[in-house]
């Protein structure tokens, strides 16, 4: 496979940006399942926004199915139509890049993550679509198994921010034997400094502007947001196996410090992309806050010969990733 021979020779591999941030910006429809509805209803967004990441000089995009799992497409009653959801998601995909002309020349990675769907207009797991544990190593599963027959490169797991529902995931990805990318989301705790699992009622840096007169209940990531540290994180998952693990989602403030316990724990090929928005959940927009010469500078201070796949996250868009992938062309 062409990215395994990639990394096995030491080279970049530049990965696509904040597909489901660059959705919705374009006018593509979102839900409590984030931008998995657009791939039925704004097909045309879709393709734009892999174009464009293509145009960039991305050498792999990401299927729009960060959301397409079975408890996740239940919040907009479309549980089973897991299948249809993802398959068209990777038609999408695919005719971006037979649009551009890159057929065997750019790469399809498949996205699963156990980001549950929110409740309608807030920042906390709808409990409505949260599914027991054995359930939820079925869906993971399930989406993961249609990924492989529709001919994904790779599968991509994002967000990943604790032990329990990772190992399940992870799980999952492993049992198809494609090559498995781990992203990992961290961040500072505002307690003690120390580096912990994604979690949004104790990161330093807030990535969202919350209105708490608004909303009931405090953000959170996961049902249990639990605070974990990292360092356990990773030991737990790459003891499990995977071919790439790396930092996603995560502020470039935070990012050193993550990155560098990956690195003590994990000797192979590691990847990067960063966050670079916050949330405003009074307007409901995005606040970008690097330029893109800014996302390229940090990025570069970040990136060493381990880290080897480079690209971005929310609020991350082609002239960002253009901006950098110039600097190593």
């Amino acid at each position: 496979m062409l990215f395994k021979e990639k990394l096995k020779s030491n080279s970049k591999i530049f990965l696509d940006g904040g597909n489901g941030s660059e959705i919705a910006k374009l006018g593509g429809e979102m839900s409590p399942a984030f931008s998995a509805l657009a791939s039925i209803t704004s097909p045309e967004i879709v393709i734009k926004v892999h174009e464009k990441f293509i145009d960039a000089g991305c050498d792999l995009i990401t299927a729009n199915t960060f959301s397409s799992t079975r408890h996740n497409l239940e919040s907009i009653n479309r549980g089973a139509e897991v299948k249809e959801f993802i398959i068209q998601s990777l038609k999408l995909s695919r005719q971006a890049i037979k649009n551009k002309g890159k057929e065997n020349k750019i790469g399809i990675a498949g996205s699963l993550s156990n980001f549950f769907s929110l409740k309608e207009n807030e920042f906390v797991p709808n409990p409505k679509y949260i599914p027991s544990f054995k359930q939820e190593e079925q869906n993971y599963k399930e989406a993961a198994k249609i990924l492989k027959e529709e001919g994904v490169d790779i599968l991509i797991l994002e967000m990943l921010l604790d032990i329990d529902h990772s190992k399940i995931l992870l799980n999952a990805a492993l049992e198809t034997d494609l090559p498995v990318w781990v992203g990992l989301s961290s961040c500072i705790s505002k307690f003690d400094n120390s580096v912990i699992g994604r979690n949004f009622s104790a990161e330093k840096e807030n990535s969202l502007i919350y209105d708490e007169t608004k909303y009931k209940e405090q953000p959170k990531f996961i049902p249990d947001d639990k605070i974990v540290l990292l360092n356990d994180i990773v030991k737990s998952l790459t003891n499990m196996g995977g071919d790439v693990y790396g930092i996603m989602h995560t502020w470039f403030v935070d990012a050193f410090e993550g990155l560098n316990i990956i690195k003590n724990n994990w000797n192979g090929p590691m990847m990067f992309y960063p966050e670079i928005h916050k949330f405003d959940t009074k307007s409901h927009k995005a606040i970008v806050t690097s330029t893109e010469e800014e996302f390229a500078n940090e990025c570069e201070k970040l990136i060493d010969n381990q880290i080897q796949i480079i690209g971005g996250c929310c609020g991350v868009t082609d002239k960002h990733l253009k901006k950098l992938i110039e600097r190593y062309s």
